[in-house]
């Protein structure tokens, strides 16, 4: 007998609602943050659960116990150079950060398997640890949910702040440039006539940032304006160097012939830029 069409029809709306699932919000989102710093970028992923009036620290996260610093997965970290954390160098790649809380003294384990979701059971494998580093806590203004993010961004360095509840963990990272920034100028320096004056700039701009030899940076900055002569941008850049160097009369002089090539180009935010630093430099001359 030939099942009706009522019976097939039935069964197929059956199938069809069986196979279906309910899409509802995860109960600790996914979030994925990078950040620029030096000449790289590093990246985190993470999932961020929330307290819901519960006490975090001692009691939903265990002391003296590894966790995998979130929810849901292990949180993992992206570095796309030689770099440093925690005062440690790690190898460009992706690693999970576990940690053992506790009240006085956290560990911070860089680890190398970034696909356990769970750590229960004995999955979690001391052997796979990079290595591990201690921070201590500091107390901090209460977060409701798990934070992780980079502040105190630098040339060279930022950190990577985890905060939740009244606790706040800062981990030191740092890459390298200054090796870079050399090796690129060494390299430029082979046909000086093809150097672009930006290059000079560039160069001149960063050896005055970043505590490097300030004679350095003025010859830079002066080749930038032999090539891209009454350059107001340059000029500014090139008081900036003299008065740091405390040749505050040069700088003086300098600024002012700025401020003149900013009018001339009718370029109404340097010279409100290199008539401020005039005034600064006033009162030092």
């Amino acid at each position: 007998m030939k099942p009706s069409i009522s019976v097939i029809c039935l069964l197929l709306c059956f199938n069809l609602c069986h196979g279906q699932r309910l899409k509802t919000p995860t109960l600790s989102p996914f979030s994925k943050i990078s950040q620029q710093v030096g000449l790289t970028e590093v990246a985190l992923q993470y999932s961020r659960p929330s307290a819901k009036g519960r006490v975090v620290f001692g009691e939903l996260v265990p002391y003296d116990k590894v966790w995998r610093t979130g929810a849901n997965a292990a949180t993992r970290i992206t570095f796309k150079e030689v770099a440093k954390i925690g005062g440690k160098t790690i190898q460009p790649g992706e690693y999970a950060i576990y940690t053992i809380p506790r009240k006085n003294r956290w560990t911070i384990i860089i680890h190398a398997n970034t696909s356990l979701r769970s750590i229960a059971g004995g999955a979690y494998k001391p052997s796979n640890d990079v290595f591990r580093f201690e921070i201590a806590p500091e107390k901090n203004t209460y977060v409701e949910t798990f934070t992780c993010q980079f502040s105190e961004v630098k040339t060279n360095a930022l950190r990577l702040d985890i905060t939740w509840e009244n606790t706040l963990i800062s981990i030191p990272i740092e890459v390298e440039v200054d090796t870079k920034i050399e090796a690129q100028m060494q390299l430029f320096m082979k046909t000086p006539e093809k150097i672009p004056h930006r290059t000079y700039f560039e160069a001149a701009q960063y050896y005055s940032n970043n505590g490097k030899d300030l004679k350095d940076a003025l010859n830079f900055i002066d080749s930038a304006l032999n090539k891209s002569p009454e350059n107001f941008r340059y000029g500014l850049l090139k008081s900036k160097i003299l008065a740091k160097m405390n040749n505050y009369k040069e700088a003086l002089i300098v600024v002012e012939v700025a401020n003149q090539w900013a009018k001339n180009k009718n370029n109404a935010n340097y010279i409100e830029q290199t008539r401020l630093f005039w005034d600064s430099l006033l009162t030092k001359k």
